[in-house]
């Protein structure tokens, strides 16, 4: 079967990182039973205030069109490189719309000054600002919306993963009259067992 250049990278990429891989994963690399199949993770979520606003949980749960993290952490074996991130923003002047909302509208000026930062086990794997990350889509297709890295990123399995918003001292998303929305999406391949 052919492969993308991209699949071959990340296939490299995963034996270079391999020591912060589970022993079960790098068994399954090197024995061949692990392969690559597309993913991409993502949330969609309401939120208000300023500081630092915790976009995933322990408590987080995976829903069907709302959320594909299971808590925050992936689960044994799984395995998560990604090389492109979008985030989208909606409003709404009611709770509760995550599901139904288009998030394609510019985001205010609070949350463009904000960091999106992801921590796993306690090192950060990513900090961009959201202004770097935030495009409305210009072209034809959702591939628009989405900043390519100029590097590869991973989450690894089995441990515990971070992801923020960091605004700014003195800076909130105020909700009085509109409640708001953000829309996450990390995009690239994740590990499976070849069936």
């Amino acid at each position: 079967m052919y492969n993308t250049p991209f699949f071959h990278i990340v296939l490299e990429f995963l034996k270079q990182v391999g020591n912060s891989l589970s022993a079960q994963l790098q068994g399954d690399i090197r024995s061949g039973k692990a392969t690559l199949e597309d993913q991409t993770l993502y949330i969609k979520k309401n939120f208000a205030g300023g500081g630092i606003i915790n976009l995933i949980t322990p408590t987080t749960e995976r829903i069907d069109g709302i959320c594909s993290f299971d808590k925050n952490i992936l689960q044994t074996g799984r395995v998560f490189v990604f090389d492109e991130i979008s985030i989208g923003y909606a409003k709404d002047a009611a709770l509760g719309k995550e599901g139904s909302l288009k998030y394609n509208i510019v985001a205010p000026a609070p949350l463009l000054n904000a960091d999106f930062v992801i921590i796993q086990n306690g090192k950060e794997v990513l900090r961009k600002s959201v202004a770097d990350l935030h495009n409305l889509a210009a072209g034809q297709n959702v591939k628009d919306q989405f900043t390519t890295l100029k590097g590869l990123k991973f989450l690894t399995d089995a441990k515990e993963i971070k992801m923020q918003l960091v605004f700014p001292d003195g800076v909130v998303m105020d909700d009085t009259t509109d409640k708001h929305y953000i829309y996450v999406r990390l995009n690239g391949l994740q590990t499976a067992i070849k069936s």
